[in-house]
């Protein structure tokens, strides 16, 4: 039994403004409402094997078992109708045997984003920093926050996955990477380590100025082995620099590793808030989790664009960091600022956004109440840490994936 229905609504239907667009939660209720004419409520939940909701439209994956074609097509016709009942003027409805579902394309290509993830055995969290266009400092914001997180207790890694630019070497002071990059007897990259945090990055094996002139499917493969070919130690958050845009890499990246969450950098300009709402957009379409907007440069370019995005795409603000061109010159020296002026008003604006990062993945900062508390990131908890209680690394109460 297979089939795939592609159902357009009434053409002359107004198209649904951007509130009325149904969560992915609400196409869901309504898959297992419909669902519970067929299954029990557990077989319902299971047979709910994709949905993604992109503006209007809607795409959903059904595993389930059907007595003949006509059984099928009264299904598809009643999953089709209801969602359309929700706003959206397109639904896309594929339905095949529990079975035969996952991992299995459509007529038009339709493919579970989720059915080739994987979770990185070492690494609770995976935040990817993304932003919608470039020069507007991503990698300098990516650097500094895993170093703020780092200050704060946390074990944090780097990942540069900017195959068309990778700066992280320079910008962390390694750019003989190249010459010391070492492989295990497994085929594993070992990580090299900068400032105290392990990095690695695209721009050990291109040559610093070797560009990557490569085609959508070479990234794609060369994404998905970079991305789980590394020996990464025990890592409670690894901040993963993206490319600007969104194109083959970001795509690949969330269709490789389970990805915690995405942080998107902007400057104030239009045309760079412009283009962060669609690489926020973006990460929503894969179903990651948008952790906020991080303004960069605020000051002589403007300022509130960074709130402003995060009202429209109702996700947090993360903080604004100062335009500041002594930054630009720590940076071209491989210190980065939190490491060159860790007690200067631009790191304490790191030190925030990185708190409020962690926070949205379920640490808290315990603040100094006395000369016997620590000042370090935990996770949730009701109870004070005392001082003599070792940095905790484990998992949080409630992990928001």
């Amino acid at each position: 039994m297979n089939s795939h229905a592609h159902v357009v609504a009434d053409p002359t239907s107004d198209f649904a403004s951007e509130s009325d667009v149904p969560s992915v939660s609400a196409v869901a209720d309504v898959l297992r409402d419909v669902l519970g004419a067929y299954l029990t409520t557990d077989q319902a939940v299971d047979a709910i094997r994709h949905v993604a909701v992109c503006g209007d439209r809607v795409a959903v994956h059904l595993g389930v078992t059907v007595s003949g074609a006509v059984e099928l097509a009264e299904l598809e016709a009643t999953v089709a109708a209801r969602i359309r009942d929700l706003g959206v003027t397109a639904v896309d409805v594929l339905i095949r045997r529990p079975d035969a579902t996952r991992g299995l394309s459509g007529k038009h290509g339709w493919r579970n984003p989720r059915a080739d993830r994987v979770r990185l055995a070492s690494v609770r969290h995976v935040v990817a920093v993304g932003a919608g266009k470039g020069g507007v400092g991503k990698s300098t914001v990516a650097v500094n926050l895993a170093l703020a997180l780092a200050c704060e207790g946390l074990r944090v890694g780097l990942l540069d996955a900017d195959i068309y630019g990778p700066s992280l070497p320079l910008l962390l002071g390694i750019e003989d990477g190249a010459a010391r990059a070492r492989m295990t007897p497994e085929k594993h990259i070992v990580p090299l380590e900068a400032h105290g945090i392990p990095l690695v990055s695209f721009g050990f094996f291109l040559g610093e100025r070797s560009p990557a002139i490569w085609r959508g499917p070479m990234v794609a493969k060369a994404v998905k082995q970079f991305a789980r070919g590394v020996a990464w130690p025990e890592l409670d958050i690894l901040i993963v620099d993206l490319p600007p845009g969104t194109g083959d890499v970001p795509l690949s990246l969330a269709q490789t590793i389970e990805l915690s969450g995405a942080v998107i950098v902007t400057q104030p300009a239009r045309v760079a808030t412009t283009e962060a709402i669609k690489a926020a957009r973006m990460f929503s379409a894969l179903e990651v989790r948008v952790l906020g907007i991080v303004e960069n440069m605020t000051g002589p370019f403007g300022a509130g664009a960074g709130e402003s995005v995060s009202r429209e795409l109702e996700v947090p603000f993360l903080g604004a960091l100062p335009f500041d061109a002594t930054m630009v010159l720590e940076g071209d020296a491989g210190i980065p600022t939190v490491v060159a002026r860790p007690k200067g008003p631009t790191a304490a604006r790191f030190e925030l956004v990185a708190q409020r990062i962690a926070e949205q993945l379920g640490w808290m900062r315990l603040e100094p109440v006395g000369p016997d508390t620590m000042r370090e990131m935990h996770p949730l908890t009701d109870s004070p840490v005392p001082a003599s209680h070792d940095s905790v690394r484990g998992a949080p109460a409630t992990n928001p994936e």
